[in-house]
């Protein structure tokens, strides 16, 4: 790692303690620099705002969060597997990182700047490859052919965001993952095609 991402970690490890102890709106650049042990003026050099900075918390976990997704589909060759493997790892991920979810599901998203950060790049990588195996699925005659790809993907991906928002808002209370055959089930009765594959049910 050179020395420019080394502060710029620094950095952002200083802002993750701050924005964690107060919120955006009560937060200061002028802190968080003294907390990195730098000149006000140099988080500068390295992100234009606060709500840059703010933005680029969370980016190193959604990238990894986007990583061991795609490791955990290594192996599952139908739609059918990976659309559960996505519902349970979605769950399972937010499950074990709640600072994460808290600032993405919480704050993040409800901010017009989100859709120009580099953690909603990366989020939207996500949400591609999740098209990708949804459109797979219809094409394999799993998934239902008469409803877009997209509105499937909206579908799927929003029960899940309310699923982990609802989790946040009761402070965590439950396993976020119980019930997680439910969740299946729900989705899976509504993208399922009515066709059969070799004389058998397809799902």
């Amino acid at each position: 790692m050179s020395k420019k991402d080394m502060r710029r970690q620094q950095i952002i490890r200083a802002a993750a303690e701050i924005f964690g102890n107060s919120n955006f709106q009560n937060a200061s650049i002028a802190e968080i620099a003294q907390k990195a042990d730098i000149a006000e003026g140099t988080v500068y050099q390295y992100f234009k705002n606060k709500e840059d900075l703010f933005f680029s918390i969370p980016a190193q976990k959604t990238e990894e969060f986007c990583e061991e997704f795609n490791l955990h589909l290594q192996g599952i060759h139908d739609g059918v597997g990976k659309i559960r493997k996505l519902i349970w790892y979605y769950l399972y991920f937010f499950k074990s990182n709640p600072a994460y979810a808290r600032s993405l599901m919480l704050e993040m998203r409800v901010s017009r700047g989100f859709i120009k950060s580099e953690t909603y790049g990366k989020i939207k990588a996500f949400t591609e490859k999740v098209l990708e195996i949804i459109k797979e699925g219809q094409e394999s005659g799993l998934f239902r052919k008469d409803t877009s790809a997209y509105t499937i993907r909206e579908l799927i991906l929003g029960v899940l965001e309310q699923r982990v928002t609802r989790w946040l808002l009761k402070e965590e209370t439950y396993d976020l993952i119980e019930g997680y055959e439910e969740v299946c089930d729900l989705i899976f009765n509504g993208i399922k095609s009515s066709e059969r594959v070799e004389g058998r049910n397809i799902i």
